[in-house]
């Protein structure tokens, strides 16, 4: 597991409905910066499920034309406080990512249209969003992880992983990183 993990620290709680307005927030921000490189900009992860557990890190999806025009914005994402992270997450993307104190506070994954991935999360995002099931079960599940492992987000990371191949195939969704 990615060693960076060790001092990672990170909560597990309800569902806020500040989420999307922290979204929107940084919305707002990430179109002035990328301009008219943006053909989308969508809440993913956790926090854009209402009803859902999680973390409350704000993910963040951005479609553009041309991958390179994140290589373009990231003097201006550095000056927002955010870490350049390419092809962190899967190869064909970037990742930019914003911590205080080794605590996560929001992830903005860029990809090119097309990139099978953008389909992969938007999908799996609207299956949750439908399956009010399946947000008990996971929300449960990873409060469960959190209670088990509050200090240790490399065990609940790698066991959260595992829970979520087998939601994605749940969701007849390929595999989502």
């Amino acid at each position: 597991m990615n060693a960076e993990y060790q001092n990672r620290r990170y909560s597990v709680g309800p569902y806020n409905p500040e989420w999307p307005k922290r979204f929107a927030a940084e919305a707002e921000e990430l179109k002035k910066i990328f301009g008219s490189d943006v053909l989308a900009i969508e809440h993913v992860g956790s926090t854009s499920v209402p009803g859902m557990s999680g973390k409350p890190t704000i993910d963040i999806l951005i479609v553009v034309d041309d991958l390179t025009s994140a290589d373009r914005h990231t003097a201006e994402m550095k000056r927002l406080g955010y870490e350049h992270l390419p092809e962190y997450v899967v190869s064909d993307s970037h990742l930019f990512r914003r911590m205080k104190d080794h605590v996560l506070l929001s992830n903005v994954h860029v990809f090119e249209k097309g990139n099978p991935e953008v389909q992969e999360i938007l999908a799996l995002r609207d299956y949750l969003r439908s399956h009010p099931e399946e947000v008990r079960a996971y929300s449960d599940f990873k409060n469960d992880l959190y209670a088990q492992y509050p200090n240790d987000y490399t065990s609940y990371r790698k066991h959260k992983d595992e829970f979520m191949e087998k939601l994605l195939q749940r969701a007849g969704v390929g595999a989502v990183s």
